[in-house]
């Protein structure tokens, strides 16, 4: 299977690490191949019944300092800015994926906060918030990368759309968007 070879003849020079790299790999990652892993123990029915996953935008602000005549100059900041993380959930027939979303929203609202950190054996409730993973799997469903996601929080409970007309929609979903601390590529 072909994969990132360091060995390879063929290289490609990255000019900001200053390293040689094999590329060796000319498949395209797949729409459709992917998994979301979130806390299964807690959230089970949103891993399953997840149908799309939008990857958030990252920018960095920009400070215009005037210049002359000649214009405005942009001064890069010194921060990333992560945009939010929205999956769309696949309502099953029980509402099992919807009322699981909705009771942690609601309980982040009713209830003080809950530390990862805590560790006691009589607290069954679940933590405010959780690392949701996104996995991304090759031709043979084998996970080639992984995008983390740290300490995400349900930000936005979308609306699930009911016809009694029937169309090209297969199933009922309904939009979440999550914020999070920022995420690591692995």
């Amino acid at each position: 299977m072909p994969t990132l070879d360091p060995t390879s003849s063929v290289n490609v020079d990255t000019a900001l690490t200053g390293t040689t790299t094999g590329l060796n790999n000319l498949n395209l990652l797949q729409p459709t191949a992917f998994k979301l892993i979130v806390d299964r123990k807690n959230f089970a029915n949103l891993e399953f019944f997840c149908q799309n996953v939008s990857h958030p935008n990252i920018s960095v602000p920009v400070s215009e300092v005037p210049y002359s005549r000649i214009g405005n100059l942009a001064i890069p900041g010194d921060k990333l800015t992560f945009g939010e993380l929205e999956a769309i959930i696949v309502v099953d027939e029980n509402m099992n994926s919807y009322t699981e979303m909705y009771n942690w929203l609601h309980r982040m609202v009713q209830k003080p906060e809950k530390s990862r950190l805590n560790r006691s054996i009589t607290d069954t409730t679940p933590p405010t918030t959780t690392d949701i993973t996104l996995a991304m799997l090759s031709s043979h469903n084998n996970v080639t990368r992984t995008i983390r996601y740290i300490d995400c929080v349900p930000t936005s409970l979308g609306q699930m759309d009911m016809s009694a007309v029937a169309g090209d929609t297969i199933a009922i979903t309904f939009p979440v968007t999550f914020r999070f601390s920022y995420f690591e590529l692995d």
